[in-house]
């Protein structure tokens, strides 16, 4: 079955860890800087389900429509 994604649904949104802002975080501030670079001041994504087929996105789909 063929399922062209055109209605999606907001999953939730996915903390983006950075393994190098960590370190760097480290070298300056220590280890509190560490925890703070790498985990707490990393990029969000917003995830998209697809109502239909169930598959999971990390961008919008082109020609989508977000479903409340």
């Amino acid at each position: 079955m063929f399922c062209n994604h055109n209605e999606v649904i907001v999953a939730g949104q996915k903390k983006k860890l950075s393994l190098t802002k960590g370190i760097a975080g480290g070298l300056v501030l220590g280890p509190l800087g560490a925890v703070a670079g790498g985990a707490g001041l990393g990029k969000t994504r917003t995830q998209f389900v697809c109502r239909k087929c169930g598959k999971t996105f990390d961008k919008l789909p082109h020609g989508s429509t977000i479903i409340a």
